[in-house]
């Protein structure tokens, strides 16, 4: 109904007005919201079956792995995500398995995503 099309649409857009205010601060628009998606991303796919790994999301995405990866390195540098190496695996190169890192940064960022105000302290 149009009311249920209303709550929701109040509801994104509260979503996503938090993330842009709370989250990665000294990014461009276009910056914060790659990353805001990659974050979601992994944390949307990171209790399934399939690790999550920088190619599987490109594959998802339709983004190059390059793209993917230069926005991971982001992430990793802000010390939201971690790796951690797959073992038996069977391919080129190493692939890692990507997962929303224990820290006060990303508890933040997830309580953004999640509709959480922001709290002092992390």
């Amino acid at each position: 109904s149009s009311v249920q099309l209303e709550e929701f649409q109040a509801f994104v857009r509260i979503y996503v007005e938090r993330i842009f205010q709370e989250a990665f601060p000294d990014e461009t628009g276009a910056a914060r919201m790659q990353q805001v998606g990659l974050f979601v991303t992994i944390f949307a796919l990171q209790n399934t079956a399939e690790p999550v790994t920088a190619m599987r999301i490109a594959r998802l995405s339709g983004q190059s792995h390059s793209q993917v990866h230069r926005n991971l390195q982001k992430l990793l540098k802000l010390d939201l995500v971690e790796r951690t190496k797959i073992r038996n695996r069977i391919g080129k190169g190493q692939a890692w398995h990507l997962s929303i890192k224990d820290t006060p940064e990303a508890k933040r960022l997830l309580k953004a995503v999640m509709g959480g105000k922001k709290g002092r302290g992390g």
